[in-house]
């Protein structure tokens, strides 16, 4: 690869990044949204939801600074891009490579009084169904998880394995938080995943509950 199309790829991935967070934003603030509930106030917490669903609270869920988890792929460095013109904190690392030290970092985060946000069935799936990692780092940390359910009317919804939806513009959305779960360091933490699963998919129903006709 010449020196000139490498600068010409760099420049390409910036400009994708800058581009698609103006599109969120920009999208994300017409929409109508309602919450129950909301971030807590005393301390770090992470805070999970699908995949899916990942549009609206990238454009209007979180604090300013809230860490996220992103591929080590080319691709993720573009996302990485877009997330910090978003104000995230974007940590590299995935289940596939890096992600003892992606979680180790988010635990980090975690530690300096950064929120975390996570997609417990990303990057793959499947879908809606918890994987282990955000428990995991609720154990080591100590920090509260907390479930969101996020759901909008009227959307797009792309032919992808989470079924990803864009919010309409003045569309009407919903999100519903959840109460704080607390998981001990124990050997076994599946039963903990499990309740996580259970809580989040009632969040989500919750809020499709919400948008019903």
């Amino acid at each position: 690869m010449t020196r000139r199309s490498s600068a010409f790829r760099r420049w390409r991935r910036r400009a994708g990044a800058r581009l698609g967070a103006l599109v969120i934003r920009a999208s994300c603030r017409t929409v109508r949204l309602e919450s129950d509930g909301g971030l807590l106030g005393d301390g770090a917490a992470i805070y999970v939801f699908w995949h899916g669903r990942f549009w609206l609270a990238a454009g209007r869920l979180g604090r300013p600074g809230t860490a996220v988890l992103v591929s080590l792929s080319e691709d993720g460095e573009v996302i990485a891009r877009a997330a910090r013109d978003l104000g995230f904190h974007p940590v590299r690392g995935s289940s596939s490579r890096g992600g003892r030290e992606g979680l180790a970092a988010l635990g980090r985060c975690l530690a300096e009084g950064r929120d975390v946000a996570i997609t417990p069935d990303g990057p793959r799936g499947p879908r809606e169904t918890v994987q282990i990692g955000a428990v995991v780092l609720a154990a080591r940390s100590g920090r509260p998880v907390v479930p969101i359910g996020i759901a909008s009317r009227p959307v797009w919804r792309l032919n992808s394995w989470d079924r990803f939806q864009i919010p309409k513009p003045w569309a009407r959305a919903v999100a519903i938080y959840g109460a704080p779960l607390r998981v001990p360091d124990v050997p076994d933490l599946e039963p903990w995943r499990q309740r996580l699963e259970t809580a989040l998919r009632a969040a989500q129903r919750r809020a499709e509950e919400a948008l019903a006709p």
